[in-house]
């Protein structure tokens, strides 16, 4: 099996990426987000990270994110498809991301996941996180902050 390789992106990034992009996140939350949609949303962002994991030039990955005010970044959406989980991709994303938000001067990373998602909760607890609150979303989801 090859090895992971990893980018992160400050702008927006080429349509084929957000093609692929849009291809997992569909694959993972199946919210029909296509690449115009993540196109328009990315491009409205002031600044903008995605970090990427590719195998054998494939995505396999990703953790995007944009800056919500000067100091606080929103920590937006991840995903590694189902094949390639279980091998840190998805804690290596979050870290590189981290990294990036403490040389960037944030000082706060917020974010919101799945009550019942619990890898993801468990890797936000592991990467510093803390629950703050939750709410119920207009899908009827639980909610954690």
């Amino acid at each position: 099996m090859s090895s992971i390789q990893y980018q992160c992106i400050e702008r927006l990034p080429e349509p084929g990426v957000i093609e692929e992009i849009a291809q997992i996140n569909e694959e993972i939350f199946a919210f029909s987000e296509t690449k115009e949609v993540l196109t328009q949303l990315f491009s409205k962002q002031s600044r903008l990270l995605i970090c990427l994991a590719l195998r054998d030039e494939q995505l396999v990955g990703y953790k995007i994110g944009f800056e919500e005010s000067r100091r606080f970044f929103e920590s937006w959406r991840g995903g590694v498809v189902e094949h390639a989980r279980r091998q840190g991709i998805a804690t290596e994303l979050m870290r590189r991301q981290h990294q990036w938000c403490e040389e960037s001067g944030y000082t706060v990373i917020k974010t919101t996941t799945n009550g019942d998602n619990g890898p993801m909760l468990v890797l936000n607890l592991k990467s510093g996180f803390e629950i703050v609150g939750t709410f119920v979303n207009r899908r009827g989801r639980l909610k954690v902050l």
